[in-house]
């Protein structure tokens, strides 16, 4: 029987596999170019908007969940 991929091991799994993948162009053995290719700002960019989304989805599970279930609410006051 297939059980399913729970979400905490499917998030540690793609990080995993991110840092496991993303390794640096010099591990290659074969270099095509010495110079810097002009996509090179590209890599920090994606790196710090995908840290960025991660952050941002935990905050929104803290909020959302977390602290509803504790009965801690968070937006306007009415007054």
């Amino acid at each position: 029987m297939h059980k399913p991929l729970k979400a905490g091991r499917a998030a540690l799994l793609s990080v995993v596999l991110l840092f496991a993948l993303a390794g640096p162009a010099s591990a290659t053995p074969v270099v095509l170019a010495k110079a810097k290719p002009w996509h090179f700002w590209l890599a920090p960019v994606l790196g710090l908007s995908f840290v960025g989304l991660l952050f941002m989805m935990l905050l929104g599970y803290v909020v959302k969940v977390v602290m509803l279930k504790y009965g801690v609410k968070v937006g306007r006051k009415t007054t």
